[in-house]
């Protein structure tokens, strides 16, 4: 695999003209900041907005000028330190700008430049090998053939379906893909559409990375930056995201929610998602019936590119740049038909763990817990709890077995321990169909 890749370098714009912005919204956006903060100094405003001094300076000069702020104090030596507050007439302007739209936060970045951006760290850029599979995977215990067909899935960077019984990591396969698309990328805080704000950035999904100041060339010298080379503070450096959701999907969740209220947009799942992973869990199990969820991917999976509808009628069409992955314990068959799932690159199907295997997960997860394993309570579990019921092993199982043995151990106050009488207790809160039979004799 290529060396951990570090998030494209934008350079911070250092004049109206280079942030791609109308100089009316930054006025808008400077005289909102100044309302909701009370009495900021220019550099707070000039952070609050991600954008540098000079920048800003230009904004509250005319801001000044025109009368609609003024200095009321200083929190230091220059410029800088000033602190402003709006006048009467400042007042009426914010009033104005709120009923247009009450964003406040970085200067969005012009839509032309996101979708530059976003070609620039597609996960199709992402190359992995077997070492990079196997060490991501190392917690699941899964067949040659399952850890053999997710190297190429994901290298594909399109799409995947993981489908079987459930319990058996799916979704934890999930989450190690996730790690598999190592280095970083640039996720924008809002973008401009012809002057409509589309807030993207989304700390519950999104983790904004800390680049230290003098490092923020990306080119990893520990010296001072040029003003000219310090990069653009609109966009929040990110590790890839992985982004899941499960039965409360709907298809609202897939479009722009515009907020009648803050009148600005927030950007649908699979924006988020760009440049990362989306995991459509559970699927089958959305209030949504497949077929309509099914048929709104068809044309983003093969064209790469997804539309959105604005109120105005504008329809934005944006990268569709990212590893989309079902996965579901419905047949397939259930759900979708040939056509749809021929258009999914890749299907995996993870099944149920054999014998040997299930010992070894078992095994691991005794190890991670501290818990000394026996072989021969493994054995017991086994002919005690599977073979006369023909219960099928589910890779979960250990672990939930596990659990539960220290919840136990811990309200009864007595060291855990991995036998007979712990695998009776356990099992007897487990596995509902057993609740009647007596333990077998030891």
């Amino acid at each position: 695999m290529k060396e951990q890749e570090e998030a494209p370098f934008r350079v911070q714009p250092n004049s109206v003209e280079e942030t791609g912005i109308s100089f009316g919204q930054l006025l808008d956006l400077c005289i909102k900041t100044i309302y909701f903060s009370g009495r900021p100094s220019a550099r707070q405003v000039s952070e609050q907005l991600a954008l540098p001094f000079n920048v800003v300076e230009t904004v509250l000069s005319f801001l000044k000028r025109e009368k609609f702020i003024e200095v009321v104090g200083s929190v230091g030596i220059g410029e800088q330190q000033y602190q402003y507050a709006l006048s009467e007439k400042g007042n009426d302007r914010a009033a104005e700008a709120l009923e247009r739209n009450q964003y406040v936060g970085p200067t969005p970045v012009p839509f032309e430049q996101y979708v530059q951006v976003v070609h620039e760290q597609s996960v199709r850029n992402i190359r992995v090998d077997a070492n990079v599979v196997d060490t991501a995977l190392s917690d699941l215990i899964l067949t040659d053939t399952t850890r053999s067909l997710v190297g190429p899935a994901v290298n594909s960077g399109r799409s995947l379906l993981l489908y079987g019984d459930p319990g058996n990591g799916k979704s934890s396969i999930a989450k190690g893909i996730g790690r598999m698309l190592s280095g970083q990328v640039l996720i924008p805080y809002a973008i401009d559409v012809s002057g409509q704000t589309i807030r993207v950035f989304d700390p519950r999904v999104h983790q904004e990375t800390a680049v230290p100041e003098d490092d923020e060339s990306g080119s990893g010298l520990r010296a001072p930056v040029r003003p000219e080379r310090r990069r653009d503070l609109r966009w929040a450096v990110s590790p890839r995201p992985l982004i899941m959701v499960g039965g409360e999907l709907t298809l609202a969740d897939l479009e722009l929610k515009f907020s009648p209220q803050a009148k600005f947009y927030i950007a649908p799942l699979q924006m988020k998602a760009n440049c990362g992973i989306l995991v459509i869990d559970d699927f089958g199990r959305q209030l949504v019936q497949p077929k309509e969820l099914l048929n709104r991917w068809i044309v983003p999976m093969e064209a790469r590119v997804d539309h959105l509808s604005m109120l105005s009628g504008e329809t934005i069409e944006f990268p569709f740049e990212l590893l989309l992955v079902f996965s579901t314990n419905i047949p397939p068959n259930r759900i979708g038909d040939e056509a749809f799932f021929r258009r999914i690159r890749h299907k995996i199907e993870v099944g149920d763990p054999d014998e040997a295997s299930f010992l070894g997960i078992l095994r691991m997860v005794c190890e991670k817990q501290k818990i000394p394993y026996s072989e021969e309570a493994g054995r017991y579990l086994i002919d005690r709890y599977y073979r006369p019921t023909n219960r099928h092993f589910r890779g979960v199982h250990p672990r939930d077995i596990i659990d539960l043995l220290l919840d136990i151990s811990s309200f009864q106050g007595r060291a855990p321990g991995f036998s007979r009488e712990w695998v009776d207790l356990a099992c007897a809160s487990y596995f509902i169909d057993d609740h009647d039979q007596t333990p077998a004799p030891v």
